[in-house]
């Protein structure tokens, strides 16, 4: 005999049929018809939702070969046929009997009877009546004499659409087929109610059953691989989250993927995600057809997504609870949505095809409703907003309230473009022009976080549409920053100072809060800078009610402060102040500026805490703005402690950050003053070329450079640079100029630019060296003033330069005590190699120089190493390697945290090696970021022999290992 496929058993393969995720079921049923052939009866009921791949592995199963030879009966329920009288029995017996001769099958039919005749033979089918048990037991015993010649195979798939006959005659013959190798397979759906609900209970309550599960992640994979080609994990996780492993979904998604045209790189998960089918919809129009409430609730659940309540829900449908109730349970049965509370679809694809199902008068009126019903149910503003953007033009007295409401929650999680979409939506809504400023200042607000152009209109535009001086006051706080960071400085200036005037008295906190703003753009200018600082002067005076206010205006005056190279002390306290309170709003002028003010006090503690907070706050405003100013100090910190390559890295990535935002980086204030500390880096670094180019795409090639406060920092940097090229001339013509101007700003801290002592190193290489001491002893007083070690030992190290001699060798062994005792490792690697060059005997000046190259390259500064190689080199000796620290620390690092470990307090460790505890704090610090531990955690790490050995002298030893 043969099989339905037409080929012999013998030449089928197990492989020829290739079925994704289904090679275990395809074994068992396999394994099912085996056993039967033998003579043992098997009755197996496939189940499994809508789509699963019943009629795929049922395809397998009869398209591919067995052991022995299988004689294959094949029949398919039809809701169109079920009321055509033993309609499934016929094409059953149709495929049985096709293969036989003409005596044969005469042969068959006369064995069993009349009856079977009537039903199987198209010629005499009905012609007359017969008995209902006489007809059964004709083709029970056709089944049996067909047995007799073949083991069967009968397949009835979409049982539960048999006609009642049909399956009245499957029941009456499963009873009586033991001993016989006869295998039946019957398939029903989840959730479709049987035509013939009794006969097929009675034969699926015999059966064993064999339930579908969703395709797993891997068999997804393959489909997808080898449907649409080699897409990408995050496409295919998306495709196993949309279709939930469901193979007909699958099929028809990856049949909307793969439109003409398209590659598997162009595909994006996120698109995935948003996709529907019209076959999926179709499908389900027909199960729904003799269902309207089921559809009607389906379309509910649809508009209103996932998490849907029943009560919504079913107001949305127009149904009552009872009847929503009935249809939900419909949906739960079929698969459709799970059987849980709340409500959501199985699979989102399936949820999209709905949606895309209803057509869209119906769907634009149907989310309208949803969120009138929602708003009243008291559900989340932004659940109800998002129905107001889909449901078009239609509008509502209360929407434009509930879509700033959800626009204020979602730029409150860091969600500044979704905030947008909201106001935009809203500005299409019936408001008062109170109501519509205040929408247009929030959109202008939303949109500086990702696109300042867009938004400094928008702000423009609330402006001009303020109702009142205090609106237009909230609109101007949030504009005239926004254009000082476009560098429309005098813009800022003239908008500020005219809604100031209209403000009066009327609120100090606003007017407070608009002088600040409206002070930055002045001050960023040489010419208004006086003005400026009037402005600061009458800002420090007012008593302000809100504490976060007071907080900032100290934070202010403290940063004032410290460019004057005043109370230090003040800086640390009103910045760890200021931060407690921090928002986003950190991140605007002038109230960031405290957080380079804080690097140049050398608090180590205070820096670390600050700075935690500051990155929390920057990732998660998700502002690039933010995240480039934190990448600017945290690149402060690593240059002022020598660690060249990792604040050359932090400054890369600030100034990357900042044109991912937007703005001309040529032209902002921040981002011309990352580029001087990253040129101050690289020239430190030895890399000038890097330098010079990036230099000169902020200067544009001119020889005159703009009265402004980057621009001065820019004539710093590049006389810096010019110095390192031997161009003392040109080097001293540009820090001079820098110094000229630094003073109209009150810039005197040489922590904050320290022009002087570089300027020191260019007239003495002119020979002019009365001008050279001038400018050191200026230095001197003013880091004297500021108090912290780094700066007074630079200065006190370009003074030693400036007077020579016994005096300058003095000055220079002090300067090598003051920067030990401080974080500024390269300016200590430069004062140890000008000490080792007067040092005498031979063998304290090669201490002294071993010490300074080692230190030198540790910071990654190159020019100093080799300097101090060939000073080496001309007492007679090359560059010693030093042992290495573990664990990446520096070899000071490494003493000093062994010690720690070991249990000594710092002020121990401080004695012991003859240094300050700030310089122990602040190494022990820097040693417990790059071990990722604290205090506690550095015994286990450091306390082996392994790294003892590694960190060669004891942890006590003297203070030279510094």
């Amino acid at each position: 005999m043969s099989h339905t496929g037409g080929a012999p058993a013998t030449e089928h393969r197990h492989d020829a049929f290739p079925l994704s995720g289904r090679a275990e079921e395809l074994h068992a049923l396999r394994e099912t018809v085996r056993t039967s052939a033998a003579g043992h009866p098997a009755l197996v009921h496939l189940v499994g939702e809508s789509g699963i791949g019943k009629t795929s592995l049922i395809q397998a199963l009869t398209g591919s070969g067995f052991d022995v030879p299988v004689l294959v009966g094949s029949a398919c329920g039809a809701p169109l046929e079920r009321d055509f009288s033993f309609g499934v029995v016929r094409r059953l017996f149709g495929d049985l009997l096709a293969k036989t001769d003409e005596p044969t099958r005469r042969a068959l039919l006369d064995h069993a009877g009349p009856p079977a005749r009537l039903v199987v033979d198209d010629a005499s089918f009905q012609t007359r009546r017969t008995s209902t048990y006489a007809t059964h037991h004709a083709l029970y015993k056709l089944v049996v004499k067909l047995a007799e010649r073949s083991p069967l195979l009968l397949v009835v798939d979409d049982a539960h659409a048999a006609d009642a006959p049909s399956m009245r005659f499957l029941a009456y013959a499963a009873h009586r087929l033991s001993g016989h190798p006869v295998t039946v397979l019957l398939s029903t759906t989840d959730g479709e109610q049987p035509y013939a609900e009794e006969p097929l209970l009675a034969l699926t309550g015999r059966a064993s059953e064999l339930r579908l599960a969703p395709l797993s992640g891997a068999g997804v994979a393959e489909v997808v691989h080898r449907s649409v080609g080699p897409a990408s994990a995050d496409v295919v996780a998306a495709c196993t989250e949309v279709t939930r492993g469901n193979p007909f979904l699958l099929t028809e998604l990856l049949r909307v993927l793969g439109r003409p045209g398209a590659s598997p790189d162009a595909l994006h998960a996120d698109e995935v995600r948003l996709l529907g089918s019209p076959a999926v919809a179709a499908r389900l129009r027909a199960r729904f057809r003799a269902r309207p409430d089921t559809e009607a609730l389906a379309h509910a659940v649809a508009v209103l997504g996932d998490g849907a309540e029943f009560d919504v829900a079913a107001d949305l449908a127009g149904l009552a609870p009872a009847q929503a109730a009935r249809a939900l349970d419909t949906l739960a049965a079929m698969s459709v949505v799970p059987n849980a509370h709340p409500l959501g679809f199985t699979h989102t694809f399936v949820r999209n095809a709905v949606l895309d199902s209803i057509p869209v008068g119906a769907r634009l009126t149907a989310h309208g409703r949803a969120a009138h019903l929602l708003r009243a149910a008291h559900a989340p503003s932004e659940q109800v907003a998002a129905h107001l953007l889909r449901s078009g033009s239609s509008a509502a007295p209360w929407a434009c309230e509930e879509l700033r409401r959800a626009a204020k929650l979602a730029a409150g999680r860091g969600a500044p473009d979704i905030a947008a979409t909201y106001l935009r939506h809203a500005l299409k809504q019936p408001s008062s022009p109170a109501e519509h400023s205040a929408t247009l200042c929030e959109l202008g607000t939303a949109e500086l976080s990702y696109a300042p152009h867009e938004g400094i209109g928008h702000l423009r535009a609330a402006l001009a549409a303020a109702t009142d001086a205090r609106q237009a006051a909230q609109a101007a706080l949030k504009l005239v920053p926004a254009l000082g960071m476009l560098a429309a400085h005098e813009e800022a200036s003239e908008i500020a100072d005219t809604v100031l005037a209209d403000l009066g008295d009327e609120d100090p906190d606003l007017a407070w809060r608009l002088e600040a703003a409206a002070m930055m753009p002045e001050f960023l200018r040489l010419s208004t800078a006086p003005t400026a600082l009037r402005r600061v002067a009458r800002m420090s005076r007012p008593a302000l009610g809100d504490l976060a206010l007071r907080r900032a205006q100290q934070g202010m005056l403290a940063t004032m402060a410290a460019w004057r190279g005043e109370q230090r002390e003040k800086v640390v306290r009103c910045t760890r102040e200021a931060i407690l309170s921090a928002d986003q709003n950190f991140f605007r002028p002038p109230s960031y500026y405290t957080l380079f003010a804080l690097a140049r006090t050398d608090a180590s503690a205070a820096v670390d805490e600050v700075y935690a907070v500051g990155d929390r706050i920057a990732e998660g405003s998700r502002w690039p703005r933010a995240v480039a100013i934190m990448s600017m100090a945290h690149g402060l910190r690593a240059l002022h402690s020598g660690d060249l390559h990792e604040a050359a890295r932090r400054f890369a990535s600030a100034l990357t950050s900042f044109e991912d935002y937007g703005v001309d980086v040529r032209g902002d204030h921040c981002a011309v003053t990352c580029a001087v500390w990253f040129t101050d880096a690289l020239v430190s670094l030895g890399q000038l070329d890097r330098a010079r180019e990036l230099l000169a795409r902020h200067l544009d090639g001119s020889d005159e450079v703009p009265q402004t406060l980057e621009h001065t920092f820019l004539l710093y940097a590049r006389g810096r640079l010019r110095l390192a090229e031997e161009d003392a001339r040109g080097a001293v013509e540009d820090l001079e100029e820098c110094g000229r101007r630094a003073e109209v700003w009150q810039m005197h801290n040489p922590a904050v630019v320290p022009w002087r002592s570089r300027a020191v190193a260019a007239h003495l290489a002119l020979g002019q060296r009365e001008r050279a001491r001038e400018l050191a002893r200026e230095e001197l007083d003013l880091a004297l003033a500021w108090g912290t070690d780094g700066v007074i030992g630079v200065a006190q190290h370009a003074l030693a330069n400036a007077v020579g001699g016994s005096e300058g060798q003095e000055l220079l062994t002090a300067a090598v005590a003051r920067l030990a005792a401080s974080p500024r490792r390269l300016g200590h690697a430069a004062a140890l190699l000008d000490l080792a060059a007067l040092a005498h005997p031979q063998g304290e000046a090669r201490a002294l120089l071993e010490q300074a190259v080692a230190l030198a390259s540790e910071c990654g500064a190159e020019p100093l190493v080799r300097r101090g190689e060939q000073l080496l080199a001309g007492l007679g000796g090359g560059r010693r390697k030093g042992r290495r620290a573990p664990h990446g620390l520096t070899p000071q690092e490494h003493q000093i945290a062994l010690a720690a470990a070991r249990g000594a307090t710092n002020r121990q460790i401080a004695q012991s090696l003859c240094v300050t505890v700030r310089n122990v704090e602040f190494h022990l610090s820097s040693a417990y970021r790059k071990l990722g531990v604290k205090r506690q955690g550095l015994g286990p790490l450091l306390l082996t022999g392994d790294a003892v050995a590694a960190g060669g002298a004891p942890a006590m030893a003297g203070a030279a290992a510094l």
